[in-house]
């Protein structure tokens, strides 16, 4: 694989032949899981880029950041949409240092494994099925996507941050949280801030803005550094990352049928894991399950009140934590030096932030050091849509962008890139899913059809 910037410089020099072309924006897990279903799935040979603001893929395992656990369990977490059990054999054979020791390993779908063991699994998966492919390249460029434009006739370009432009047949944005969440400048920001004398004699607090996994991991790693200093969490209607249940549950099957209300079928469902001795997370599996099929089986209406009442709950309690980080969480609430703050910041002050708390209709400014962990995704895509207008714009289950009825073409959006515009479970399992979807679809349409846009 390439890991080059040549292209930025001289656009020119991309090559120009009768394969295709695909950019995939984004290298964190989506990203590269991307990659490694094209590669394994569609069989016309291709050119590959892969664009990220990051110096090289997997950087989302680097550091400090690596250390932290991941927030699903390791079983969920095959990148191969046909070998669900991919991931834990990886770790048998990998970790095992024999009979014995994958013995010890049964059970191991159930565990949380660091975010570096995740992130040399995936490089590994890359490296393995892209050595198969002698017809294909890969590039990397490290550079920031500033702009999308879809080319009259077929074709998009991609402008990147040094304003030079780079021309796809295909292109899959699989930015993640993106800028809106900033997963590199979080890590990074809580450990300049806990190295930082100056920071640290001054007496302000940390601030922690965030409600999810991120937010937990880079509390716990700030008080596992030796920080004893005040830490205030900022988050909207004072809530916390939940916690998986202890044992594996089986999820609560709802039943999906054609005007099927929300709540209607959330309480049947509580009912059914009441009666079962189940408890909620059953129901959020459940529903996570066959979240495509449900979605699309609720009257309108129904989808409006989900997305302006539900959509941020559904988010909180489908991202859970390890049970043992939650402990380790409710553990540190009980610190008189830790504070939940009821608030939603509205902008940055001096040495501190503006925010309004819940109930109140006056804005005031808290002094401290902020440290940013919102996972919420401002715009789709990361904002690289620009011409999205409400109510016209939706991501179909194979990642297809549809613009009042029709495909854009060329453009797909993975996962939670596609931030309101596809209503969906969250879970990394349900975006390799539609990542293989997407592959396929994409290895149908073009078959052996020669690309137009090579030159």
């Amino acid at each position: 694989m390439l890991s080059s910037n040549a292209v930025r410089k001289n656009p020119a020099a991309m090559p120009a032949d009768s394969r295709l072309r695909i950019a995939i924006v984004g290298r964190g897990p989506a990203g590269i899981a991307t990659a490694i279903a094209l590669l394994r799935r569609l069989r016309r040979p291709f050119h590959l880029w892969m664009i990220d603001a990051a110096d090289f893929p997997g950087s989302f395992g680097n550091g400090v950041a690596g250390q932290a656990t991941m927030s699903e369990r390791a079983g969920h977490l095959s990148v191969l949409a046909d070998r669900p059990s991919d991931f834990i054999d990886w770790l048998k054979t990998d970790l095992a240092a024999g009979p014995s020791s994958v013995t010890a390993l049964r059970g191991f779908e159930h565990v949380y494994v660091p975010r570096s063991a995740f992130r040399d699994y995936l490089t590994m998966r890359f490296g393995a099925v892209f050595a198969d492919r002698r017809d294909t390249t890969v590039q990397t460029v490290s550079a920031a996507v500033t702009a999308l434009e879809t080319l009259p006739g077929h074709g998009l370009a991609l402008t990147l941050d040094d304003a030079s432009r780079m021309i796809f047949d295909e292109v899959f944005l699989a930015t993640g949280h993106g800028r809106a969440g900033g997963e590199a400048s979080s890590w990074l920001a809580a450990e300049q801030l806990l190295w930082n004398r100056e920071a640290t004699r001054a007496g302000l607090p940390f601030l922690l803005s965030g409600d999810g996994p991120r937010m937990a991991a880079v509390l716990m790693y700030l008080r596992a550094s030796g920080y004893a200093g005040r830490v205030r969490i900022l988050g909207p209607r004072g809530r916390l990352p939940q916690a998986h249940a202890q044992l594996p549950q089986d999820p609560a099957i709802p039943s999906v049928s054609a005007g099927t209300g929300l709540a209607e079928t959330l309480r049947e469902l509580r009912d059914d894991c009441r009666r079962s001795g189940q408890g909620w997370q059953a129901v959020i599996d459940g529903l996570n399950g066959q979240w495509p099929a449900f979605w699309r089986a609720l009257p309108p209406e129904a989808q409006r009140r989900y997305w302006r009442h539900l959509r941020s709950l559904h988010r909180l309690s489908s991202e859970r934590i390890a049970p043992e980080l939650h402990r380790q969480l409710m553990r540190e609430l009980q610190n008189p030096a830790t504070e939940l703050v009821d608030a939603r910041i509205l902008g940055l002050a001096k040495d501190g932030v503006r925010l309004r708390r819940r109930g109140s209709r006056e804005d005031e400014t808290m002094s401290g050091r902020l440290v940013d962990c919102r996972e919420e995704v401002a715009s789709p895509a990361d904002g690289l849509l620009a011409w999205r207008q409400p109510g016209t714009m939706r991501v179909e289950d194979d990642g297809r962008l549809m613009r009042f009825g029709a495909a854009v073409p060329g453009l797909n959006v993975i996962g939670r890139a596609a931030g309101g515009l596809r209503a969906d479970g969250r879970l990394f399992a349900d975006t390799v899913r539609q990542i293989y979807r997407a592959a396929i679809s994409l290895d149908a349409r073009y078959g052996g059809l020669s690309c137009r846009t090579g030159g």
